[in-house]
């Protein structure tokens, strides 16, 4: 017996297009790309290759053929000519019903993670699935939430769902151990939905997006798009983080929950991925291939050291490279040689690398 995460029936279940089954029939790309989720953290889940809009989660058959059909099909009413680069407004009526599709999306693509993730942090409060399951004859997003529209205009993104965890803070303060609330962000070829819900309700903030896009939910008369700024491939990260959203009221800040957001960033150079070190002030190098292993679970451990002369143990995990040591070469190389696993080199045009590939949790 499994249970339907939005309405809780206990039951058979069905199964839920992510992306609805509608947008493969509108005349978009339908080549197979690869499908991911996350990032969690900094490593994502790699989901295969396969025709887009075919990825699925369980929910309950009345759910599924009830309000997220009713809902499913103003969406596709009113968002497809957007979809496909048409100019065109978003009626008053209609508003309620699309910003609660993109609710429902967002929730709906955080089930793609496992149980065991999401009960670890990575996923959004039950309350929230229950909350715009009860609302469900409203044809509307949950309280506390704004939603805008925009342009995509970049190339890499074609069907993406995010979801960032925000917090609520008085300028100078401590940030809050734990958010708030979650922005959203949407992408389907040329349209961009965004959107905040603040899940303390107490703290909600008038917000608006440094681009200036024009508001769908609370509705105004008319949403012209596209207005506003675009967002490219550049821009498109931070937007996505919410570090783009501007609070209306003084001295109060809605910003991304740092935990979440603010990792030490990696980036890839010529093949290798660059990782900071633990010091602060150098980095270290180690093959972008590992970070393809650890999206098909196989992780790896390897030594290093920066220019300060400290060497340090590195493990590949779900969530990124970690530094699990800071000490002399000598003792790192002794803790490197006390892993399990089995060591293999790694060879390209930088070099020798050898590692260890870690063994699986069943394989112990």
């Amino acid at each position: 017996m499994s249970t339907c995460p939005f309405c809780g029936f206990t039951g058979k279940l069905t199964a839920e297009h992510v992306f609805g089954n509608w947008l493969s029939r509108i005349g978009l790309d339908l080549e197979p790309i690869a499908h991911g989720a996350g990032p969690l953290n900094r490593v994502g889940q790699d989901l295969g290759v396969r025709p887009p809009f075919r990825q699925t989660v369980r929910v309950c058959g009345g759910c599924n053929n009830g309000w997220m059909s009713r809902i499913e099909a103003v969406a596709a009413r009113v968002l497809t000519p957007f979809i496909l680069g048409e100019a065109g407004q978003i009626a008053a009526e209609d508003a309620g019903a699309v910003a609660a599709w993109v609710q429902k999306t967002a929730l709906t693509a955080m089930l793609v993670s496992s149980e065991t993730q999401r009960s670890a942090g990575y996923g959004l409060p039950q309350s929230e699935y229950r909350g715009l399951s009860n609302a469900r004859n409203e044809m509307q997003p949950l309280s506390a939430s704004h939603f805008w529209v925009g342009r995509y205009t970049g190339e890499s993104r074609f069907a993406s769902t995010w979801v960032t965890p925000l917090t609520v803070t008085a300028s100078e303060l401590p940030e809050p151990d734990r958010p708030q609330g979650y922005a959203m962000t949407l992408v389907l070829g040329q349209l961009l939905l965004h959107g905040v819900r603040f899940t303390t309700p107490s703290l909600q903030v008038e917000v608006t997006t440094r681009q200036e896009l024009p508001q769908l939910w609370p509705p105004a008369e008319r949403v012209v798009w596209s207005s506003g700024m675009p967002v490219d491939d550049e821009a498109f990260l931070g937007f996505a983080a919410g570090k783009d959203l501007r609070s209306m009221e003084r001295h109060i800040e809605v910003r991304p929950w740092r935990p979440a957001t603010e990792l030490p960033e990696s980036r890839t150079v010529d093949g290798m991925v660059e990782l900071p070190t633990a010091c602060g002030k150098h980095v270290v190098y180690y093959p972008a291939g590992l970070v393809d292993e650890a999206l098909r679970g196989r992780f790896y451990a390897f030594g290093t050291a920066c220019d300060c002369g400290t060497a340090y143990l590195v493990q590949t995990e779900p969530d990124g490279a970690h530094c699990k040591a800071a000490n002399s070469v000598d003792v790192i190389s002794e803790l490197y040689e006390g892993l399990p696993g089995k060591e293999v080199v790694l060879e390209d045009q930088h070099g020798v690398f050898p590692c260890k590939r870690l063994p699986e949790p069943s394989e112990h």
